[in-house]
């Protein structure tokens, strides 16, 4: 028993032996110049150890470092890209009889890293693995001078067994973008850090970014290369949580199989939150792969799923699927979509097209799709509206104010346009827009210096074609625009049904406008829109009148006789009507309006106002066809007044206006009056009482 006490004590006291050794021999404060002098060939920066490095007995052999930082170059707005007041390692003994420094576990409380991105593009971070600039200065340092006792410098070896970060805290500021953040509660654990051995890894973070505030954690599996330029990662898990005012995500997680330079990695990834008036949960499937010279990133397969619903959309529920493939150039600040697909509840979009990342962002690109209903994305009108403007009559002015009132003031807001360069091709085989079908549309389209311009329109619209060209100018206060398009051919009566749930013309219509304006609210447009639109309508009709019939019963008056009752459909067929109409100050006007047809010739002159839709329109029609009851008013300019509204027009026989320039119809009139009146009193006819009357009667309706 005494022989193993003596043995325990002698183990004890060559322990005790060995540390005072290692107190009285080793100086720690001798690994000062190997650290500085080995961060200074790897960065180029100056690390500076303030305080002593100095032996810890508890709870393990290790090593005390005192207040420390790594420098950052001039011109930054704090002096360290690193700092901390205390740092703890524990050291394997033995090794250092060797000049081997094994660093068992390297605690560090209370750091504190500071990033900066100047406005010139310039980062505290440039040149830390400059290669050519650390072989530089290597080689330019002055061979070891030896020390004072004659010895040259010792070389150690530095291993670290692992590193635990705790309570850390982050600064980063981006001058270019006005963005600042704030990282605290920074945790970080290493198991160990040794070249091409894997080493597990785990952090979690709070933080915030101007007004957004986040969490974040995660842990892998890591592998420094023996150079430590490059890093391989596997099984790599993060979640996050954000919020920035009315804008959350409650959790977004992101999965990566492994990361190896130049190979294919399996990237899974999950979001859900809300944004105001949505909700959203999405996710989605990938594979990514960085180039061995880290720089270009290709995304394959990249699959993203979008469950939607709320207020701001179109519709209470959407789900959206996004497949793509892209590349990013980080040299070039170039993406490229190779192909994007896109498929919308049913409504589905493919095409092309790249981002060039500048000062203006340039995009290119090119989309198809088989099928569009636009009509289905757009917001529904209320019932109360489509009633007012189907019920507008000139004699209840509080219906036209109705109308007036829902006619939108707002203006789009468009200064997006003045920050991009954009150029593409658009291509629709079959779209839906405002309830009229079109097909065959092809749309060359650009933005550049807040101009966006419709280079090209083209499209197939009820048998027959429209083309044109667009643009709107948002330099000015309103944005001010010029259109310019051609109809060709193309059938009247269906596109007014569908567009304005309106059959009163039918023909083939040959059409062209060149309009301009400022302001793209509603208002604006109907109040300030000016310029031309010439029209050519060729074998149609006017619904909803038959002028002959108005004539045949106006010649059944003046003799007396009661309306012919006549079944003949409301309904004026023409050869060609044509007019220009001229668009300003709210009012669309025509003086040269031309009607021809087998049995009548119309010309007419009016106007009719954008604002509130009403109508002022003469037309005078005249009988150019013998027979037809009509024989007797041959020759005869007969005018029609057209009053009301849009949806509903009235059409009026002006007998005054008939009779004011043709004296033989109004002697004939008066005649056919006087020979009615005779039928009808007898001699009474003669009476003086009923001779006055009649006097009024004829004066009431020729003046």
């Amino acid at each position: 028993m005494k022989k193993i006490l003596y043995i325990l004590l002698g183990l004890i006291l060559l322990v005790v032996i060995g540390i005072g050794a290692l107190v009285t021999f080793v100086n720690p404060n001798q690994f000062k110049p190997l650290l500085t002098e080995q961060v200074k060939k790897m960065t180029g920066r100056d690390l500076v150890i303030k305080g002593d490095i100095s032996w810890r007995f508890f709870p393990t052999l290790g090593l005390s470092v005192g207040e420390t930082a790594f420098r950052n170059p001039v011109g930054f707005a704090q002096p360290n890209l690193v700092q901390f007041k205390q740092a703890d390692l524990s050291v394997s003994v033995l090794p250092l009889l060797s000049q081997q420094l094994d660093i068992g576990d390297m605690r560090l409380e209370g750091a504190h890293v500071f990033i900066q991105t100047l406005k010139n593009g310039v980062t505290n971070l440039d040149g830390l693995t400059d290669k050519k600039a650390i072989a530089d200065k290597t080689a330019t340092e002055k061979p070891a001078q030896h020390h004072e006792n004659g010895a040259k410098k010792s070389h150690w070896e530095v291993s670290v067994a692992g590193i635990e970060l705790v309570n850390a805290s982050a600064e980063i500021l981006n001058d270019q973008t006005k963005m600042t953040a704030q990282l605290n509660h920074i945790n970080f654990t290493l198991d160990s850090f040794k070249p091409q051995t894997w080493t597990k890894a785990t952090f979690d973070v709070q933080g915030k970014v101007n007004t957004l505030t986040f969490s974040a954690q995660g842990s892998t599996d890591i592998n420094l290369a023996a150079n430590y330029n490059n890093v391989k990662l596997k099984a790599f898990t993060a979640k996050m949580s954000m919020k920035d005012g009315d804008t959350e995500i409650k959790n977004a997680q992101l999965g990566l199989d492994q990361f190896t330079l130049g190979q294919w990695s399996n990237v899974t990834f999950a979001v859900n939150g809300q944004v105001p008036d949505l909700s959203f949960d999405t996710h989605g499937t990938a594979e990514v792969k960085l180039a061995t010279d880290h720089n270009v990133v290709t995304v394959q397969g990249l699959k993203i799923t979008n469950d939607l619903a709320g207020k701001a959309l179109p519709r209470p529920n959407m789900n959206i699927v996004v497949n793509t493939d892209a590349s990013y150039d980080i040299s070039q600040k170039l993406a490229l979509v190779s192909s994007i697909n896109i498929n919308a509840d049913g409504t589905k979009v493919s095409g092309s097209g790249s981002y060039l990342a500048a000062t203006i962002p340039d995009i290119r690109f090119a989309l198809s799709s088989d099928n569009i209903d636009l009509d289905s994305w757009l917001p529904k009108k209320t019932a109360s509206t489509d009633s007012a403007n189907t019920t507008v009559t000139a004699a209840t002015n509080t219906s036209v104010a109705k109308a007036e009132s829902d006619i939108s003031t707002q203006e789009p807001d468009l200064s997006a346009l003045k920050n991009i360069n954009v150029a593409g091709v658009i291509a629709i085989k079959q779209l839906k827009v405002a309830n009229a079908e079109v097909s065959n549309v092809k749309i060359v389209t650009s933005i550049k210096q807040g101009i966006a311009t419709i280079n090209r329109f083209e499209a197939s619209l009820y048998d027959g074609k429209i083309t044109g060209s667009a643009s709107v100018n948002v330099n000015s206060a309103l944005p001010s625009y010029r259109l310019k398009n051609t109809i060709s051919n193309v059938a009247m009566l269906p596109l007014l049904k569908a567009v304005a749930n309106n059959q009163q013309l039918a023909g083939k219509a040959n059409i062209t406008a060149d309009l301009n304006g400022h302001g793209l609210s509603e208002t604006n447009i109907r109040h300030n829109i000016a310029g031309s639109i010439k029209v050519n309508i060729s074998d149609g009709a006017v619904y909803g009148v038959n002028i002959a019939d108005m004539l045949r019963n106006a010649k059944a008056k003046l003799k007396g006789q009661a309306d012919s009752g006549t079944d003949t459909a409301k309904k004026t067929d023409f050869s060609a009507l044509t007019t220009t109409l001229m668009l300003g100050k709210g009012i669309a006007s025509t003086n040269n309006f031309q009607l021809a047809s087998p049995l009548l010739a119309i010309n007419g002159q009016g106007q009719t106002n954008l604002v509130d839709e009403g109508i002022d329109l003469t037309i005078n029609t005249k009988i150019v066809a013998s027979g037809k009851g009509l024989d007797e008013i041959k020759g005869i300019s007969v005018p029609i007044h057209v009053s009301g509204y849009w949806q509903q027009p009235k059409y009026r026989l002006n007998i005054k206006d008939l009779f004011k320039n043709n004296a033989a119809l109004e002697s004939k009139a008066k005649k056919e009056i006087n020979r009615g009146l005779e039928k009808l009193f007898g001699d009474k006819a003669k009476d003086d009482n009923i001779k006055n009357a009649a006097d009024k009667l004829l004066k009431g309706l020729f003046n």
